[in-house]
């Protein structure tokens, strides 16, 4: 079995890709529910990277609130690198086929 051919290039690099974000969400979502677990959950202090809300993109953007960072942003943040990581993984295990050269 070779791993590494001209068609599994992408796959590999978005196996790095994805594997260092879903490390990185990983750690700060981690790192959050302990930080908030000893002081007893109080939203006051941030903690982890800045996260900022925009409805149409541009400078109006709006830096989420430590509480809408912990339950909303992070967990889909884990969410979606571990889906994609999962997906990649999967690709390179060769359970998954992808569509290499696809044509009806």
């Amino acid at each position: 079995m070779v791993l590494v051919t001209d068609e599994w290039v992408e796959l590999w690099v978005m196996f790095c890709a994805a594997g260092g974000l879903c490390g990185y969400s990983w750690y700060w979502c981690i790192r959050s529910i302990i930080f908030y677990r000893k002081n007893d959950y109080d939203f006051s202090q941030d903690v982890g990277p800045k996260i900022y809300w925009s409805a149409r993109g541009g400078d109006d953007r709006l830096l989420a609130t430590p509480r809408a960072k912990f339950l909303i942003a992070m967990p889909f943040s884990v969410l979606a690198s571990s889906s994609m990581l999962l997906f990649t993984v999967l690709a390179l295990a060769g359970i998954i086929k992808p569509c290499l050269d696809c044509r009806p």
